[in-house]
């Protein structure tokens, strides 16, 4: 998992799903994982990426940042 801003790379790999998981699965653990990561809750468009099998994600909506009190 890869952000642009800020620039990194979050978490190299997921646990789950199996890598022989269709697309539609690969992505909403991703989504899932992003949102822990992130603390927010995320709206993600996926495409296909210039690889056969691969695909990018990138987040078109973002919620509000974690209260920095709790």
């Amino acid at each position: 998992m890869y952000f642009e801003a800020p620039v990194g790379v979050a978490d190299g790999h997921l646990d789950q799903p199996e890598p022989t998981c269709g697309p539609g699965t690969a992505q909403s653990a991703l989504h899932r994982r992003a949102e822990e990561l992130t603390h927010r809750e995320l709206e993600v468009s996926w495409r296909p990426a210039d690889l056969p099998d691969y695909w990018t994600g990138a987040v078109t909506k973002a919620g509000p940042l974690p209260d920095a009190d709790h």
